[in-house]
């Protein structure tokens, strides 16, 4: 069996949660900084993706054309509803393992992104490690399910 990858994003900085809907938050020009630092540093990785899903959360939104821009890359991504920060990272997992891609990339949030990243990692993840705004996990296994896959790295953009 082949190994996939897998790519968690939690979105860039956004506006604070105030009276308007959580979902149409926005990213502030921070976020956007943040997003576009942390699309240059995996630009440097030479790596890809054969699918993007995004949460349909206007600043995951924002953080997956942000990304896609700096990239370059050609793969167009789709909104995916289940990925929003209430997501079970279980359910996410067992609907990702049957998918027929080597390569993807969530655009997600919090708590749900760490909790994803947690679930699959098959070691505890490095203290150090948080999901940041803007933050990009990589994993790698045969499988997507508990405890399955390779913690392989994360990128955080620089705090300004």
């Amino acid at each position: 069996m082949q190994s996939k990858r897998l790519y968690i994003m939690r979105h860039g900085h956004a506006e604070p949660f105030g009276y308007q809907d959580d979902s149409s938050r926005a990213l502030t020009e921070a976020g956007y900084e943040e997003v576009r630092q942390t699309a240059q540093a995996f630009s440097e990785t030479t790596e890809d993706f054969d699918a993007i899903f995004v949460s349909p959360f206007l600043r995951a939104q924002q953080t997956a054309n942000e990304f896609i821009k700096v990239l370059g890359t050609a793969t167009l991504p789709t909104t995916l509803e289940t990925i929003t920060p209430s997501a079970k990272a279980l359910d996410v997992a067992l609907w990702l393992n049957d998918l027929p891609y080597q390569s993807i990339l969530l655009v997600t949030h919090q708590p749900f992104a760490y909790q994803l990243v947690d679930l699959l990692a098959d070691q505890p993840l490095p203290p150090t490690f948080s999901m940041q705004t803007a933050t990009l996990a990589a994993l790698e296994g045969e499988l997507f399910a508990t405890a399955c896959c390779q913690y392989r790295w994360s990128l955080s953009p620089a705090n300004p």
